[in-house]
């Protein structure tokens, strides 16, 4: 990753700290590890207490609210409860918790 995108994707979770408090940031897929092209999107996972008793999509379109960036962004938000118990089961999530990196 270069500079610039290090610099722009931690700008983006230092706000996503601020709003969400988040307990995990992950990030998965392609860019977390060395398979990824240059025009590949970026993929997060964000587990925060503060999305209890919002709507699924709702809490993505919050966190993409803070997202001004030309580059794609994939973000999967799930309160801890939820985290814990998708963890176990075969799916993205228990994918990203085994090969994802924890940036937060």
């Amino acid at each position: 990753m270069d500079k610039k995108r290090t610099d722009e994707i931690n700008q983006f979770l230092n706000r996503v700290e601020r709003e969400f408090r988040p307990k995990h940031v992950i990030l998965f897929g392609s860019r977390a590890g060395d398979d990824y092209l240059k025009q590949s999107d970026y993929d997060i996972i964000v587990v925060s207490e503060m999305f209890e008793g919002i709507h699924f999509l709702n809490r993505m379109t919050m966190l993409y609210e803070l997202w001004d960036y030309d580059f794609d962004l994939d973000i999967l938000a799930y309160t801890p409860e939820e985290f814990e118990k998708k963890k176990k089961e075969i799916g993205i999530v228990s994918e990203a918790v085994k090969e994802g990196i924890e940036l937060r």
